[in-house]
């Protein structure tokens, strides 16, 4: 068969995607470049926000009209929360849950079904490999039905994940990320080691590489880890992606968060003071329905004084079954006004931490290149553009020599 892959929403599911394009292709199948040309479309979706929803939806009935005779496969959050709303985009949509999605394969191959947590050996058209060593998150975050769409928490036995990445560093792999729903809960079921432990086991794996975290909660970040991550050096990313979403106490007790300001504050502190100068970057939900005129300007002065190298922005958008699909929305133009007020201090936030690396030398990798140009991706996070053209995957000492639009100029030392 030919099989066409579409992945809508997050690092995990697009690891899982990767590990099923590996499977069929170990069956003998090939990938489509389009979905009208496929024999099998396979489409992985998320239901995180109502645009993501309609994303996937609008995707199904476009491919089930262009090519009625494909087959479909549809996972991920929306098929297992929301399966009507497939099957009416998609009536002959064959479903599966998140549970069921490394099932898919079998399903339509006739092979004994395999269970190696979505493993990979490489990464489809990517420099940097992905991992998936966790799933399930049990918070009942007022805003978040990923608690319902993936609510069993598993993670990868220890032993697999280092071998997954020895393959891919093998396999030429200079950078390899950590993925999970719930990555700092991580916890091997074998041997009941942490993620503090697991980082010690892969750190001294052989080979010219580096780890980095996708995203990992503030409060997740122990001393014991964190203690770790430092002793690794150039073999762990200083970057770290701690999810915020509001900027102020009052919100964050409406959305029911483990935090409150000051002791995010307080972890952001304890990080600087460990990896001093490293990105810390944050998701910010505008509009959430308790959020006050008097909230979000606190938010914004929280989040300058917290001096973050960037945010992900989303527009609150209120989930079917979530305590917070219950509450008034406020008016889409209040939302809409503090989603952009918020994106104009993003850009804000990265053009001064952009600036702040003049003249530092930071290691990056080559991602591609583009117009004579290398472009690449800095330890801390930060875009950086090199005279080029400079070899894929590789790793490259750097000297920053100027800052534009939250990106850095720089030459190859």
């Amino acid at each position: 068969m030919k099989v066409y892959f579409k992945t809508v929403g997050c690092r995990v599911n697009q690891v899982e995607t990767e590990s099923l394009r590996e499977k069929f292709a170990g069956l003998g199948h090939t990938a489509a470049s389009e979905p009208e040309e496929a024999d099998l479309v396979v489409v992985n979706t998320c239901s995180v926000t109502e645009k993501a929803d309609r994303d996937c939806v609008s995707f199904l009935r476009k491919t089930a009209a262009a090519n009625p005779k494909a087959s479909i496969a549809v996972t991920g959050c929306l098929a297992t929360l929301e399966p009507k709303k497939i099957l009416a985009a998609a009536p002959g949509a064959t479903l599966f849950t998140n549970k069921e999605k490394e099932n898919i394969p079998a399903q339509f191959c006739g092979s004994a079904p395999t269970r190696d947590f979505f493993a990979v050996t490489k990464f489809h058209g990517k420099a940097r490999a992905f991992v998936k060593v966790q799933d399930g998150c049990n918070l009942k975050c007022a805003y978040c039905l990923v608690n319902l769409a993936r609510n069993e928490l598993k993670s990868k036995p220890a032993e697999a994940v280092a071998s997954e990445i020895k393959k891919l560093i093998e396999a030429g792999f200079a950078e390899i990320v950590l993925c999970g729903t719930r990555l700092g809960i991580y916890r091997c079921e074998r041997s009941g080691c942490t993620l503090a432990g697991l980082m010690k086991r892969l750190f001294v794996l052989d080979g010219d590489f580096r780890l980095r975290f996708s995203s990992i909660e503030s409060e997740e970040l122990t001393p014991e880890l964190l203690k770790v991550l430092k002793a690794a050096g150039p073999k762990f990313c200083d970057y770290f992606h701690l999810p915020l979403q509001a900027g102020s106490d009052p919100v964050l007790k409406a959305m029911g968060r483990l935090y409150d300001t000051a002791q995010y504050k307080a972890k952001l502190e304890e990080l600087r003071s460990i990896f001093p100068g490293a990105g810390i970057y944050a998701d910010i939900i505008a509009g959430y329905p308790t959020e006050t005129e008097e909230d979000f300007a606190a938010a914004l002065k929280f989040v300058r004084d917290c001096a973050l190298s960037g945010l992900h922005v989303f527009s609150f958008s209120g989930r079917p079954g979530t305590k917070a699909a219950a509450l008034k929305a406020l008016p889409q133009k209040t939302v809409a006004a503090r989603s952009a007020a918020l994106r104009a201090l993003d850009a804000e936030l990265r053009a001064a931490y952009a600036a702040s690396l003049l003249g530092k030398k930071i290691t990056a990798l080559v991602l591609k290149n583009k117009d004579g140009r290398a472009l690449a991706l800095a330890s801390n996070f930060v875009n950086l553009e090199l005279p080029g053209p400079r070899r894929t995957g590789r790793l490259l000492r750097c000297l920053v020599r100027a800052a534009r639009d939250g990106a850095c100029l720089a030459e190859a030392v």
